[in-house]
């Protein structure tokens, strides 16, 4: 259900320090972006001398719950109040029942490493991500997006990228060197391929290209679906891949929920076997519940 935020209130909750703050943010061109996240909005502030801070604003069962990096982050910080005057202005649809990052649940594993990593000096902690970066596509392409360096990309990037799936795609299927290991090699390449696609600003276009993409493995992978024994958790884990990154942009996207629905199900009918798209579930914060449904009955 969507909801308005009363701004004139949320400025005198947050007082007249914090607002006047929030207005020179905003004159600065601060946040530069920001994405729906959680039924709420999600960005960065970026202050010439100050690291910068990730904020998000929504509306929880307890009201207006903003959650801030920076030492006011406890409050309604000026930083929330920047990035909320932002999402208003590009009239960003408020959910009734947001959920914040602080109550996502975080892996065990990575709570126990970020927490070491809180204890190693920052210049150390810089170049070991630097270090890392530099062998990783996917994390250096995270890396350049979180420090908003990162455009969105060109029509000629999203072609070469259509060119790059089709042919492992059809590399892939070549009866000269066909092999069930090209398969899986080829959905693994796939997907580094989206991901490091899907930290770029999203765009429609490049949304289009990720459901390229799993149609591109959907028409590939029958034979790996007819070695259960040997490719099952390879197959469930490069679709689901594929699948994240697409509801991933889907939420950044937002597009037309009644061409998207459409779109899922000619991808859905066309597969030859179940595709990786064919959970609705997952999209139901970007389809609402009755086209979930109408989905859910093309098995």
């Amino acid at each position: 259900m969507a909801v308005s935020i009363d701004i004139e209130a949320l400025r005198d909750a947050a007082g007249p320090v914090a607002c006047a703050a929030a207005d020179t943010l905003r004159a600065a061109g601060q946040p530069a972006e920001f994405v729906p996240a959680g039924g709420g909005a999600s960005g960065v502030i970026r202050e010439a001398g100050q690291s910068p801070y990730e904020v998000w604003v929504g509306v929880t069962a307890d009201g207006f719950t903003a959650e801030c990096d920076c030492p006011d982050g406890a409050g309604l910080c000026a930083h929330a109040v920047a990035l909320t005057l932002a999402a208003l202005a590009d009239d960003l649809p408020w959910s009734s029942g947001a959920t914040p990052p602080s109550v996502l649940s975080i892996d065990t594993k990575v709570a126990e490493l970020a927490e070491v990593a809180r204890g190693i000096p920052a210049r150390r902690l810089t170049m070991l991500v630097a270090e890392w970066a530099a062998t990783d596509r996917v994390l250096e392409s995270a890396l350049l997006a979180r420090a908003g360096r990162l455009a969105p990309p060109s029509a000629a990037e999203l072609d070469d990228l259509r060119r790059t799936i089709d042919g492992l795609a059809h590399e892939a299927a070549d009866d000269r060197y066909w092999d069930l290991h090209d398969v899986e090699k080829a959905g693994r390449a796939m997907v580094e391929e989206i991901e490091v696609l899907a930290q770029r600003p999203a765009t429609p276009e490049a949304l289009l290209v990720v459901e390229e993409a799993a149609r591109a493995w959907d028409r590939i992978v029958p034979p790996l679906l007819d070695a259960p024994e040997t490719y099952e958790e390879e197959v469930a884990e490069i679709g689901g891949a594929l699948r994240a990154a697409h509801v991933r942009l889907c939420e950044q996207v937002q597009p037309d929920p009644d061409e998207l629905a459409a779109r899922l199900t000619e991808i859905i009918e066309a597969a030859e076997v179940e595709s990786c798209l064919d959970e609705p579930w997952d999209y139901l914060a970007v389809l609402g519940r009755e086209r979930v449904k109408a989905l859910r009955q093309l098995h």
